[in-house]
């Protein structure tokens, strides 16, 4: 297979200030690298935008490594292995890993994932789109099943609220929690996303929290017998509602932030143990890293659910790596249903 002559990347150009605009982000063109011994060349079909990315801008983070100017954007990627030097892995065979924001990566064939490990994972196109193995069957969908399944354990006949329940994570949750035969009530950003996760995906309820006035009269209208899981992918002013409304022995898991990510200026935030502990509520933060060992489990689960049509996903696409920045953007702003992704069209 003849090769370009440029690997096209997104590098940062500057740190935001606040939430990122485009000339944030730079696109350059560099060589198409050639694999060393034990290497492979991806050549990238579909980029993955995610909450955790925005955090790697910033000059420090409480979450893993921070970007240097000049650094190619950290995401995930799914492409074709062009290029082996490595006996696992074939030409043609499709791997999923964190190899950045261009048209074409080197790994090491490695199944090294944390912080920016240039791991791999084989995925299989017969089971579901590769696409899906950047979402529902990619570490979105392991961060929903083990956060929600293992950490907060619901039970049939209890109240979940997810909030971010129109993005990858939150969407796939609540669908789980159904399973377990939950009520579960959805908090999102908009008309739209409410009526993909009441109508396509089951949830018993959905709130706009952009529309409604009085946040805490709305949870306790839908969840009439206090919450016992909150499932929080947003942080902030929400989270702080939720805690008035938890019920006796709640379980609540921090997934993420994406509320605070793209302030300006960090708020102090109101002290809020003391209601935890009158609710005796557990809090547990979830970093998906520390589950990597057991990812195949949460993969196989899923897709059998899939095949069985007990859960549906979405994606929202995005063309060419140059429309990166702004779907990054966009799913900040929350403009994405479900997995946003930028499909490479210009390979």
């Amino acid at each position: 297979m003849a090769l370009p002559n440029h690997n096209r990347k997104v590098v940062l150009a500057r740190r935001p200030d606040g939430m990122p605009v485009k000339d944030d982000f730079r696109l350059i063109n560099d060589p198409v690298p050639e694999p060393g011994p034990g290497e492979l060349l991806v050549r990238a079909h579909y980029l993955s935008a995610d909450p955790f990315q925005r955090m790697r801008l910033d000059a420090s983070s409480r979450y893993g490594k921070t970007l240097d100017i000049g650094d190619v954007i950290k995401g995930r990627l799914v492409g074709e292995v062009v290029r082996s030097n490595n006996a696992d892995y074939q030409v043609g065979d499709f791997v999923e890993g964190m190899l950045g924001w261009q048209t074409y990566a080197i790994s090491d064939g490695s199944t090294a994932r944390a912080e920016y490990a240039p791991g791999i994972t084989k995925v299989d196109p017969k089971i579901a789109p590769i696409s899906a193995y950047l979402g529902i069957l990619g570490f979105p969908g392991v961060t929903a099943y083990f956060a929600l399944l293992e950490v907060c354990d619901p039970q049939a006949g209890e109240t979940v609220v997810v909030t971010g329940a129109g993005g990858a994570v939150g969407s796939l949750a609540g669908q789980l929690a159904k399973i377990r035969g939950c009520r579960v009530v959805g908090i999102a950003g908009s008309d739209e996303k409410l009526s993909h996760i009441v109508d396509e995906l089951g949830f018993d309820a959905g709130i706009n929290y952009r529309t409604t006035p009085d946040l805490l009269a709305a949870l306790r209208r839908d969840c009439p017998e206090r919450i016992d899981v909150h499932f929080d992918n947003v942080g902030g002013d929400i989270a702080h509602t939720i805690v008035h409304h938890l019920a006796r022995n709640a379980r609540v898991v921090l997934v993420g932030n994406i509320s605070q990510n793209n302030l300006a200026e960090k708020p102090s935030r109101p002290d809020v143990t003391g209601l935890l502990m009158t609710a005796r509520a557990m809090t547990k933060g979830f970093i998906v890293y520390d589950w990597e060992d057991r990812a195949d489990e949460a993969r196989n689960a899923i897709a059998g659910w899939l095949a069985e049509g007990k859960i549906r996903y979405r994606e929202t696409i995005s063309e060419g790596i140059d429309s990166a920045p702004a779907a990054f953007i966009s799913m900040l702003q929350g403009g994405n249903i479900g997995k946003q992704l930028i499909r490479l069209d210009d390979l």
